[in-house]
């Protein structure tokens, strides 16, 4: 599904991932860089719970996706609620990641996490009855081929990031 192809009338609800969705690594390999060794790994998580604000910019450095910037602003015209729905392994870096939001996004984005991309879909359902309206009512927004699939055939409306960049 394209953004351009959706009716934001028929909107309730936009869910985006976090990494490469909201926030894009300037390091692609992030993942593998912080996972080199267990002092590096735990160094990341201490850093992100202890320096939310800066995070994201000095010690895994992210810009915003102007795009996405864009359509939240479009969004909120037509007064659709927002929510970042991250997979994480840990919340040591959920301050982190919703001061990036905050700063980037506006502060009406909220940030909530799954342990696993498979649980994004409960997430979206809890999503779903929070805000009292139908499953075709809220797109997720995701650049994870198989979370998108997987939302996809679970009657979840995606659309992969990577088409609107």
């Amino acid at each position: 599904m394209k953004l351009e192809d959706i009716n934001l009338d028929n909107i309730k609800v936009v869910i985006f991932d976090f990494d490469e969705t909201l926030a894009i690594h300037k390091d692609k390999d992030f993942v593998k860089h912080r996972n080199e060794s267990e002092e590096k790994r735990l160094g990341y998580y201490l850093n992100a719970y202890k320096n939310p604000d800066m995070f994201f910019e000095t010690i895994e450095p992210c810009v915003k996706s102007e795009i996405l910037y864009n359509f939240t602003k479009k969004l909120r015209t037509k007064n659709i609620k927002m929510y970042c729905l991250s997979g994480m392994k840990f919340s040591f870096h959920l301050k982190a990641k919703q001061s990036f939001i905050n700063k980037h996004y506006g502060d009406d984005i909220e940030i909530l996490s799954t342990t696993t991309q498979e649980s994004k879909l409960d997430g979206t359902k809890i999503i779903q009855m929070v805000n009292n309206c139908n499953l075709d009512e809220i797109i997720f927004i995701d650049d994870n081929k198989d979370t998108i699939e997987y939302l996809n055939n679970n009657g979840i409306r995606t659309i992969d990031v990577n088409d609107i960049k």
